[in-house]
């Protein structure tokens, strides 16, 4: 199956194929979006998306059939408890709870997964998207020729490529933390469940902005700073500059989430931490984050395909969704 990672900032692909009892990636590619096309998980201009998609698959040669991975600021996945009940009551009251949750939307698509039953109560993970989302996001992909099999929050994306990765950690508790470029979120996974997640106002959009606003830079000329700060070697003192700034207001958000991980479901405190996304591949951020949060960190290594390597922590949601069945 065809992965796609629809971000922010770039689409990520991934295409797997089995091999033996396991599946590896065989094509890895990425597609940076036009400014105009997208922004926060709103589709801005669909002529000028579907003519990207178009391009890159013409370019690529890629199957038709693809499961998507998506974020938005609207898009709610949480657990919760539940009395024991038909599946379509289960269905009329997660649709009540999302209305609660999603203010000024009366339509929604809603999925879920029954995590445990006991003693008459059920615990269930479900997502929940306004409607008119998730069909403009299928009808971008329809005028692009593409059929969609499979559309799911990416923060489950993201998962499901991770455990991929690490199947001997299915039994055991761990965060994975994604620096994005809009938005940084925060999952957190125990004894084969998915117990928390959570998305916050953070993103590397963050450094852009700054430098953007502080040093008068074209977006070229970011655009190349970021990129020479993913290389080894020394960091732009431009780029050091913007992340010493920016960040603080992440580490003020981990460290949030870390004690209300810790009070609420008695995480850890030593439990392991993945840095994923965009920002796992800035090794200043790292650095910041690594000194300043009590935290142990663990290195995700790269896939591999022909030889060539790929940063996994980018492709991580784009090959969850290729694995989706």
């Amino acid at each position: 199956m065809l992965g796609i990672d629809l971000g922010a900032y770039s689409v990520k692909f991934c295409l797997t194929q089995k091999k033996g009892e396991n599946f590896e990636p065989v094509f890895l590619g990425e597609m940076l979006l036009s400014p105009q096309s997208l922004s926060g998980g709103e589709i801005r201009d669909k002529s000028v998306l579907v003519g990207n998609l178009r391009q890159f698959w013409q370019k690529n040669r890629l199957p038709r059939e693809v499961a998507l991975s998506f974020y938005h600021t609207q898009m709610v996945v949480q657990n919760i408890s539940l009395p024991e009940m038909p599946d379509e009551e289960i269905e009329n009251t997660l649709r009540w709870e999302a209305s609660s949750i999603i203010t000024g939307e009366d339509s929604f698509q809603i999925g879920w997964q029954t995590l445990e039953k006991k003693e008459g109560q059920q615990k269930i993970l479900f997502a929940a998207s306004p409607s008119l989302i998730v069909e403009e996001y299928l009808d971008v992909f329809s005028q692009a020729r593409l059929e969609v099999k499979a559309l799911e929050p990416q923060v489950l994306s993201l998962l499901r490529g991770f455990l991929s990765l690490y199947p001997d950690l299915m039994g055991s508790s761990f965060s994975v933390v994604d620096l994005g470029f809009a938005k940084g979120g925060i999952l957190y996974f125990s004894t084969g469940k998915l117990v928390f997640s959570r998305y916050f106002n953070w993103g590397l959009g963050k450094a852009w902005d700054y430098l953007e606003r502080k040093f008068k830079l074209l977006p070229a000329e970011i655009m190349e700073l970021f990129n020479r700060s993913t290389e080894e070697g020394d960091v732009p003192y431009q780029m050091e500059e913007a992340l010493s700034e920016v960040s603080k207001d992440l580490i003020t958000e981990l460290r949030r989430s870390f004690s209300f991980l810790q009070s609420e479901f008695g995480s850890d405190p030593d439990q392991r931490i993945f840095w994923s996304g965009g920002g796992a591949r800035i090794s200043f951020l790292r650095w910041i984050l690594d000194e300043n949060l009590p935290v142990s960190v663990g290195n995700i290594p790269p896939l591999v395909v022909k030889k060539e390597e790929f940063p996994a922590e980018v492709y991580l949601g784009a090959l969850g969704a290729s694995l989706w069945s």
